[in-house]
């Protein structure tokens, strides 16, 4: 009789840790599911604000981590018109980590009244952004394009660097166009530049340049041999 009280004494206890093991189990299932977003960590955006990010992906309210689908935060950033790709990652730690590829604006277009990208495309300008370079007069649209994607290739400070930007043909002691892809930029320091399309990726090194005109203001043909017409 002794022995049978044993048994049933360690089946009994055996049941009250299975139980417990249970309740653990499921208690850490629960709260794990009802977890919410701890950290929303944003890279990689200049022009779209944080809060804009978070507003579009819908996790202003910090919302449930197993809840979150990747995609579908993806799908609602790229609607924005500046942004160009998303990555998305969660981790263990209950962040969110999102980072974002935008377009640059690169000019805005006085013409038009519109704001033109580096993808060739425009969209609305709102008045939010300041020191963009003003494109003051029309420009064929296939030159507009290769200008617009070779102008995406500088930083921001070359960029805000510019305050105008004239289409402005090269023409011959006759009068004819012997370069149709100039530019005429006016810079903030004011020195005027002349580029055309090949020569685009040598505004990358103008900083440097102008620091070897040693306070010389002038013209700058960049277009072609590269020489300071002092003025």
């Amino acid at each position: 009789m002794a022995q049978k009280k044993k048994s049933k004494k360690l089946n009994i206890r055996k049941l009250f840790i299975l139980l417990l093991f249970l309740y653990l189990f499921v208690f850490a299932v629960y709260k794990t599911i009802k977890e919410p977003v701890r950290n929303i960590i944003i890279k990689g955006n200049y022009l779209v604000s944080d809060k804009e990010i978070i507003n579009d992906a819908k996790l202003k309210n910090y919302p449930a981590f197993v809840t979150i689908n990747t995609r579908k935060i993806k799908k609602r950033l790229l609607k924005n018109e500046l942004i160009s790709n998303v990555t998305i990652k969660k981790n263990i730690k209950f962040q969110i980590i999102i980072e974002v590829t935008e377009y640059k604006i690169i000019c805005l277009d006085k013409v038009n009244e519109k704001l033109l990208l580096n993808n060739g495309e425009s969209i609305k300008n709102n008045n939010e952004y300041e020191g963009i370079p003003i494109l003051i007069n029309y420009t064929p649209e296939d030159i507009l394009k290769d200008f617009l994607k070779g102008m995406g290739a500088l930083d921001y400070g070359t960029l805000s660097g510019i305050s105008e930007i004239e289409y402005s043909p090269a023409l011959s002691n006759d009068d004819k166009v012997v370069d149709d892809t100039r530019f005429l930029l006016k810079m903030n320091d004011g020195n005027l530049v002349y580029i055309n399309l090949d020569k685009l990726n040598k505004l990358k090194y103008y900083q440097k340049i102008y620091a070897s005109l040693k306070g010389n203001k002038g013209v700058l043909h960049l277009d072609s041999g590269e020489y300071l017409e002092v003025k």
